[in-house]
Order: structure tokens, then sequence, then C-alpha cells
């Protein structure tokens, strides 16, 4: 049986291996579509790309003699390595003299698929850490600045009943705000039939990134111009975030299940002792996520306000990855 011992510590021959001969593996995709097997190559070879050598990398700085200390908590599509993108603010705000811890577990490697990644067992493991490691920073100094993406939010919701004796030692930086739910797509009505799956009782579909499908979903976009203070640069997707080539374009796989499934374990948690996070707390939202139904200021704040008790929000009119530009964190980070 393939389980999560078996994947850790193998090389990347082993794993290359795994995913393409494993019986016992690939015998858990069911409902297989017609171009599922070609599509699930591709995105299995995707995982040994070359960025992703650099998306582990959890650990910048000295712990011992820093000025300043910072955690990060990437979401579900996040790596460790992705606060990479965000350290010319950090440094601009905080200095050079910094130390950069990322939450990291092996069994949550980029090298791993989605579906093998987050298990309740995972999650569990995910949370103790993010405990260990906040507990242990401030043991060490005064205060200790934990910036959480996207998803990442509900990981240290799920946490922040353990952290309460610390929290007066925390200050918290939420980028790229997400909902607490995700209702079903209409991608996955159109996609599931071309590429899908069902693994472990849970729908995966592929879905596309192409510039002109913007209008029907900002998310969809793989680029952005950005244009800054006589700056000029172009960020691509691709090098944020994972993404696989297939038939000349580039995709992502999803499922709506799993992503409930994630929420609901930490929400669920938190919940067991809810009570409000209590603590400074800035927010970097943006008005046109394409991951709520309603990315309107008012409704981020419905459900911002049933889990923290006070917050400075930054709104954006962009979508959730690019609200992560440069000036916008140095703006969060003032």
């Amino acid at each position: 049986m393939l389980d999560e011992i078996v994947l850790t510590g193998n090389n990347d021959d082993e794993l290359k291996k795994i995913y393409s001969k494993n019986q016992d593996y690939n015998s858990k995709f069911q409902d297989k579509q017609l171009f599922t097997t070609h599509f699930l190559k591709k995105f299995h070879n995707s995982l040994f790309f070359y960025k992703h050598f650099y998306d582990n990398l959890n650990e910048f700085g000295n712990a011992k003699t820093c000025d300043h200390a910072l955690y990060f908590i990437p979401g579900f599509n996040g790596t460790p390595g992705q606060i990479k993108f965000g350290m010319p603010s950090i440094i601009k705000k905080f200095g050079s003299n910094i130390y950069v811890k990322s939450l990291y577990l092996e069994e949550l490697s980029c090298k791993h698929p989605y579906w093998i990644k987050f298990t309740k067992k995972h999650l569990e493991k995910r949370r103790l850490t993010i405990i260990k490691d906040l507990k242990e920073l401030t043991k060490q100094h005064k205060k200790v600045r934990v910036v959480v993406s996207s998803s990442g939010f509900y990981d240290f919701l799920a946490a922040y009943s353990n952290l309460k004796s610390v929290k007066d030692k925390l200050v918290l930086y939420w980028i790229s705000c997400a909902p607490d739910a995700v209702t079903p797509s209409p991608w996955e009505k159109v996609f599931y039939p071309i590429n899908g799956f069902t693994y472990n009782g849970m729908r995966w579909f592929a879905y596309p990134n192409l510039q002109w499908l913007k209008f029907l979903n900002p998310e969809c976009g793989t680029k952005i111009v950005w244009k800054h203070n006589g700056q000029k640069n172009i960020f691509h997707k691709n090098d944020l975030e994972s993404r696989f080539y297939c038939f000349g374009f580039l995709w992502d796989y999803a499922s709506i299940d799993l992503f409930n499934f994630i929420l609901k374990t930490n929400l669920d948690l938190f919940f067991q002792s809810p009570e409000l996070i209590d603590m400074e707390t800035h927010i970097l939202a943006a008005t046109k996520d394409g991951f709520w139904d309603d990315s309107s200021q008012e409704n981020i704040e419905k459900t911002l306000d049933k889990y923290i008790l006070t917050k400075r929000i930054i709104y954006k009119d962009t979508s959730h990855l690019w609200v992560v530009t440069p000036e916008h964190l140095s703006e969060l980070f003032k």
C-alpha cells in the first residue's frame, strides 16, 4: 500500500517510479476521463522541474543574532520558499539582519501531489509544527512576525488556542486573505469530463491558465506587468505556484472537495475553543479575488469578523495572487 511513510525519504528517481508504475498508487485514481492519464503524466513530471528545488528552502538568516524574526505559513498551493517573493519588502522594512523561518514538513514537499499531501494526519502534524516553531521562536525573541498566505491563515487559526500564552509576542500579517469555504466551481463541470478523476472519494480536475480567460475568472491569468515608481517587471504565476504544461497551455489541478476538507478540519479545531484572535493583525485583501463568490469589502469583513478581534485591512483592486506585489507588501509591513 502506498501511504505517507513510504513517500518520506525517497529520492527523486524513486518518487518518479512510484507515480508512474506503482499499481497501489495508480489504482486509487477512479472515474478517469478521456485525457486524464495524459494530464496526470504531465503533472507528475512537473513535480521535478528545477524550480521546485528551491521551493522547500525554509530558513534564511541567523536566529541567534538577528534584529527581527519572521515565520511564514504558506497556503494550499504555496511552498516555504515562496516567501522569497516578499523578501525585498521585508528587508526594506526590517533591514537585512533578519531571520525568516517557514513552516516545512517533508510530507508536504512540493514533489508530492496534492492528493497525497493533504491528509487529516498531515494537517494535524502541520498544526503541531506551527505551535512548536512559534513557541521556540518566542523564547528567543521579544517579537515574532507571523506571515500567513491565503488559506495558511486557517492553519494558524487551528493552532491559535495553543498559542494564546505567547500571543502578545506575535504580530500577524495575512496576505491574500481567503474565504472560509469554497463553493462548487463551474470549471469543474467543464473540465472534469475531460481530465478529471476521483481519488480517495474526492473529485479533481485540471483547469487552464490563459490571459484571455481573465474575464471569466481573474485567477486564470498567467502573468502581470508590474509598474511602480519607474520600475517595470513581468511576474509569472508559474514561478510562484505549481503549474504544468499540457497541450501547449498551463494547467493546475484543483479539488473543491479537498479545499473544503482542509478548511473544515482547521475550523473544527478552532470552534472547539472559539476565542477570536486577539493580537496585532494586518491584512492585505483583493477586491477582485476569484476564490471568493463575493470579494466586496463588506463580504470580506463579515468573514474576518468571525475570527479576528481587531485588524488593519488594506484593500487592493486586483486578484488573489497579484495583490502580492512589492509595493503592496511594503504597505502591509509599514
